[in-house]
């Protein structure tokens, strides 16, 4: 008989969450070779969901239904920190602040100001 995880901690989250992405990039560097290096990195990727689908095999179902909804965009989270990485720390924390407040149930309004150009803009 399997044990099943009680742990409903953002740390399983994150880490069901980084092995998808790793199975992802596998996958797509699969894609990049030919032969055996194809070979090695589909393993990669089967070794990957193998761990996924062996922890999802031990949750219990209301928890299952909230990993599976947050890990169906695993890549989504990816792109947002490859653009935030560039950000300044003002930018960054303006980001910051903007997520707590929509995470608190606020309502956000964005406008979007042009920059002027020097040709009288």
């Amino acid at each position: 008989m399997k044990e099943h995880f009680k742990d409903s901690t953002f740390s399983l989250l994150k880490a069901l969450h980084h092995t998808k992405i790793a199975m992802e990039f596998y996958d797509d560097l699969a894609n990049s070779y030919e032969y055996g290096a194809k070979q090695i990195m589909l393993q990669y990727s089967n070794k990957c969901k193998w761990i996924v689908d062996n922890i999802r095999h031990r949750l219990p179902q209301d928890m299952l239904e909230h990993i599976d909804k947050d890990m169906n965009d695993a890549l989504f989270f990816e792109s947002i920190e490859d653009k935030l990485i560039h950000f300044n720390q003002e930018q960054k924390d303006m980001i910051e602040n903007i997520v707590d407040l929509i995470s608190k149930g606020e309502t956000i309004e964005v406008s979007y100001m042009e920059k002027a150009t020097n040709n009288g803009g």
